[in-house]
């Protein structure tokens, strides 16, 4: 039966105290049989239970229960229950354990990716260096025709300039939609298996806008950064020699 088809429907059913919950050896008691009707599902990834309130499973001569589970209205008050309860020597878990343990993995994850495209850019930015001032050297014959022609020095720096910041642009832009497909890929992966455990869909990529801005304002400084000498030394090129340069 599909989660959503139980809420609402009603069943029988019978507790079994054992000794352990009498502090008896040999002792076994049924309860008589009652009927509880469903109100929500939960899913908790473990053996499929049903929960009843705490009243209805107390019968007289209890001394003793393996556990008991707490449900709290804000989150903000996990802390000072569990503080509590731990304070009265009983030993306790909650779900936030996980998410801080999910939230820490994610965080090691991000400094990893994080020194990971440092390298990158530091590579990235090395490779264009290079690819500019090979393309200074094959265009210096154009740099002279450019200068003897009219253009002004400070007008061939910004058009080398111009060259780097959009090499540096698009490569940032082409970094933003890998990294979103990528996301979305691996969401849709993930949200597969999770849909065939009946959960439904996760999305583990999200990209604010402003990160975009941010990552496309600093490839235009990146290319600033890495075209300013190639562009300095077409500007200081001398048409004359440009012009004899082989």
């Amino acid at each position: 039966v599909p989660a959503d088809a139980a809420v609402g429907e009603e069943f029988d059913t019978t507790f079994v105290y054992d000794s352990k919950l009498f502090n008896r050896s040999n002792y076994l008691a049924e309860s008589e049989k009652v009927r509880y009707k469903i109100i929500g599902v939960v899913s908790d990834g473990k053996s499929p239970a049903y929960y009843i309130p705490f009243n209805d499973a107390l019968v007289e001569g209890v001394q003793s229960v393996s556990s008991l589970k707490v449900l709290m209205k804000e989150v903000k008050d996990v802390a000072d229950v569990r503080g509590f309860i731990e304070g009265l020597g009983f030993r306790t878990s909650s779900v936030t354990d996980t998410v801080e343990r999910i939230g820490s993995l994610f965080k090691s994850l991000r400094i990893v990716l994080l020194v990971v495209g440092l390298i990158a850019l530091a590579v990235a930015s090395l490779g264009m260096f290079n690819t500019l001032t090979v393309s200074l050297l094959e265009k210096t014959r154009e740099v002279g025709l450019l200068k003897t022609m009219g253009m002004k020095s400070e007008e061939i720096k910004v058009l080398f300039l111009a060259e780097s910041i959009i090499m540096s642009f698009l490569g940032g832009l082409a970094g933003v939609v890998w990294g979103f497909l990528v996301g979305q890929g691996l969401s849709f992966l993930i949200s597969v298996i999770a849909l065939s455990q009946g959960q439904g869909f996760i999305n583990v990529s999200f990209i604010p806008w402003f990160i975009v801005l941010i990552l496309m304002l600093f490839s235009s400084f990146v290319g600033i950064f890495t075209g300013w000498y190639p562009a300095k030394r077409a500007k200081s090129i001398s048409a004359l020699n440009a012009l004899r340069y082989e």
